[in-house]
C-alpha cells in the first residue's frame, strides 16, 4: 500500500483503529499505530502554526529550513 496524501493516511489510520476495536488488528500493532497517529498530528499542527505565523508576520518574515 502506498499512501500519497493526508486523506489516504487518515483513511488508513481510521481503518486500523476500527480493526483494533473489532479484533482484526493485533493489539501489539496498536502502539505503533498510536505513535504514527501522534506524529501525523504533530506535523499537521506544526504546519498550521507556521501558516498562522506567516499570516501574522508576512510571507517574507519566515524562511524555510533545509536539512
Amino acid at each position: 500500500m502506498s499512501i500519497q496524501n493526508s486523506k489516504e493516511l487518515k483513511t488508513f489510520l481510521l481503518s486500523q483503529i476500527s480493526g483494533i476495536a473489532d479484533g482484526s488488528v493485533a493489539p501489539e500493532m496498536a502502539k505503533g499505530i498510536c505513535n504514527l497517529s501522534q506524529q501525523v498530528y504533530n506535523l499537521a499542527n506544526l504546519e498550521i502554526k507556521v501558516a498562522i505565523a506567516k499570516v501574522k508576520v508576512g510571507e517574507d518574515g519566515i524562511k524555510s529550513v533545509n536539512f
